[in-house]
């Protein structure tokens, strides 16, 4: 795995919300892309709902300084390096190429995350975003179907 980092000075909160990012991927049984991504979706929907003042609270201390940026980005990059992997362990006849480039499971994290902040914000609900999740799929499917550029 390209980025491992020490756990022993890491906020307690982040550290949390790590294990339970990477016991979520570990955990997963889908059998394909196309499973994968819809439950990644709609376990994303639900957990950041149930853990949002977590979350707050976390990036709170990241912006006050409590949490070093170095520490916050490795903890970041190494979930990241997780669902790099599964995604592409499902996706071994290469069907979705952009899923092996090297921004491969950040895109598909940026493009929850983005949702995520938007529910934040109030633009969307969590029912919302759950009826949208079939059709969110079929976005990220066509989309991850295309050759990375470069």
């Amino acid at each position: 795995m390209e980025h491992r980092i020490s756990h022993q000075e890491m906020d307690r909160l982040l550290k949390q919300l790590e294990d339970d990012y990477v016991n979520a991927i570990r955990d997963d049984n889908s059998t394909n892309v196309e499973e994968f991504i819809e439950q990644f979706l709609y376990k994303s929907w639900t957990y950041n709902d149930q853990n949002i003042e977590n979350i707050k609270r976390v990036l709170g201390r990241y912006k006050s300084g409590d949490i070093y940026q170095g520490v916050f980005s490795a903890a970041f990059n190494e979930m990241v390096d997780h669902l790099q992997i599964r995604l592409e362990q499902l996706d071994q006849d290469r069907d979705y190429p952009v899923l092996h480039s090297e921004h491969g499971a950040s895109l598909l994290v940026a493009f929850v995350d983005g949702l995520i902040i938007q529910y934040y914000l109030g633009v969307y609900d969590i029912e919302r975003l759950r009826k949208m999740t079939p059709h969110l799929t079929q976005v990220l499917l066509n989309a991850l179907k295309r050759e990375p550029d470069g």
